[in-house]
């Protein structure tokens, strides 16, 4: 409650002139702060914080920051893409530099990457931070040496190269810092970056694919200031982790993007550190098509979704003559979509998107459980907190095995690196069809079941381990992560 009359005092105060500041009694805040909590009820969210919310009846002001896209150059058949991680500064409010971190010297974020199924591609990353950091292909099939986990760190002033084939089908994944204690504040500070992986699909052909005109990267962050107009970052111990105050889309607060009248494509990307955000369309309804893995097997009409830290979907929406919007439960609005007097020439969804290849009974040969739970301020699994010098689990190269995830307390969202896998249950209950595609993240709320099945036949590595962990990234860095081998 104290950091929620802070951030109220702070707001109150910075929407009054100078001199009113000055001469402002404490009688005068103290009851302006009751006043507000009062007025803010409406807006709380679980933990009992107060958001800035934004009303639907009146336009957004400003234009939506789209990242540009990073062409690679291409020498013997190999895409060579160029990353630079250091530090920038990104104007959230008006006449107000914050300081931040970015990659390739943008003031917030990170250029997008567009990759396509079978490239051979090499990625350079140079760190111009002054700490250790890494840079994590989140939803990426790669060898463990070039995953970019804690193992692979990034010295201040050194580079280091990841090079892969893409052998996963088309896709939205993304970049983010992934050095271990540290990986909640690079991110949080700035650093994350969209990846899209194209195929060959002939379904998609006839999908929205210009990218920033009817195709649109929405990279969703919550996000908190101090009275400097600084970003205020915390680790929260509780069970939802830190939930901050003002909401941010591609860097940019309350933004409005002009498209063209017909179907849109959102690439909606969670990379807050622990929010959960609830999303529908108001004017208009959402029709899925892709969840963390890639392409459903048909498209979903939805009337709201669940984006959890790390969680990836692709969604259609058909954008008329009037304005319509993407909202939260939270924050109300997200996202503006504004008819710009163009078509975008795509009118029909095609009934089939992907055909998914069914993990079946029969290919399980290993049953595991992992538990998540609470040790203090600390978090871990099975028992056990994050330890980098200890290996916690051994997988068979070309194996197929069925995990269990649950949890004692707290809000979590369990990821794995480098394999994608399906859901066979919640609760006991089949999943519903918007969550029987391909994914790498899974939300999991107290007292919550989830049973799924994964194939890990793409790279063995006797020595260098994948991650699975908690993708509140509070947990995370807390202890709620441990290591696995795929080995020979």
């Amino acid at each position: 409650m104290n950091r929620i009359r802070s951030a109220l005092r702070r707001r109150l105060l910075e929407d009054l002139p100078a001199g009113a500041r000055r001469v402002c009694s404490r009688a005068f805040v103290r009851a302006s702060i009751v006043a507000s909590l009062i007025v803010a009820a409406a807006s709380l969210v679980g933990c009992g914080e107060s958001v800035e919310r934004v009303q639907l009846d009146a336009p957004a002001e400003t234009p939506l920051w789209i990242p540009p896209l990073l062409l690679p150059t291409v020498e013997d058949g190999v895409a060579h893409y160029d990353l630079t991680i250091g530090q920038s500064q990104h104007v959230y409010r008006q006449s107000i530099l914050t300081d931040t971190y970015s990659y390739n010297g943008l003031s917030v974020l990170g250029p997008t990457l567009r990759l396509k199924k079978g490239d051979s591609v090499a990625i350079k990353v140079t760190n111009e931070l002054d700490q250790i950091t890494t840079t994590h292909w989140h939803g990426a099939d790669v060898p463990a040496e070039d995953d970019g986990g804690p193992h692979s760190t990034i010295a201040p002033g050194t580079t280091w190269i990841a090079d892969f084939d893409v052998i996963q089908q088309a896709a939205t994944i993304w970049y983010h810092p992934h050095a271990h204690g540290s990986t909640a504040e690079h991110t949080y500070r700035g650093a994350a970056g969209m990846m899209i992986i194209d195929d060959d699909n002939v379904a998609a052909t006839s999908l929205p694919a210009a990218y920033g005109i009817n195709d649109i990267p929405v990279i969703v962050q919550d996000r908190d200031f101090t009275e400097a107009g600084q970003l205020d970052f915390a680790i929260d111990p509780g069970g939802r982790g830190n939930l901050d105050v003002t909401l941010t889309v591609n860097g940019t607060i309350d933004p409005f993007v002009e498209v063209p009248a017909g179907l849109v494509r959102l690439r909606l990307l969670n990379a807050s550190q622990a929010r959960v955000y609830k999303l529908s369309v108001h004017g208009g309804k959402m029709t899925k098509i892709a969840s963390d893995g890639g392409y459903l097997d048909i498209p979903v009409v939805l009337d709201d979704l669940i984006l959890a830290p790390g969680d990836r979907s692709e969604i259609i929406v058909d954008v008329g003559a009037s304005p319509i919007a993407l909202v939260d439960d939270t924050f109300s609005r997200v996202l503006e979509l504004r008819p710009n007097g163009s078509t975008s020439g795509n009118g029909q969804i095609p009934p089939k998107l992907a055909t998914i290849d069914r993990i079946t009974e029969s290919e399980i040969v290993v049953d595991r459980s992992f538990h998540f739970d609470r040790f203090g301020d600390q978090w871990g699994i099975n028992g056990a907190l994050m330890d980098m010098r200890h290996v916690n689990v051994r997988v068979r190269f070309g194996d197929t095995e069925r995990w269990t995830i649950t949890a004692e307390t707290g809000r979590h969202v369990f990821h794995v690196h480098q394999t994608q896998f399906q859901i066979l249950s919640i609760n006991g209950e089949t999943p519903p069809p918007e969550d029987a595609g391909w994914e790498d993240s899974v939300f999991l709320d107290p007292g919550r079941e989830i049973v799924l099945a994964a194939r890990f036949n793409s790279y063995a590595d006797n020595d260098v381990p994948y991650m699975y962990h908690c993708h509140m990234l509070d947990h995370e860095d807390l202890g709620m992560m441990g290591q696995f081998l795929v080995v020979e």
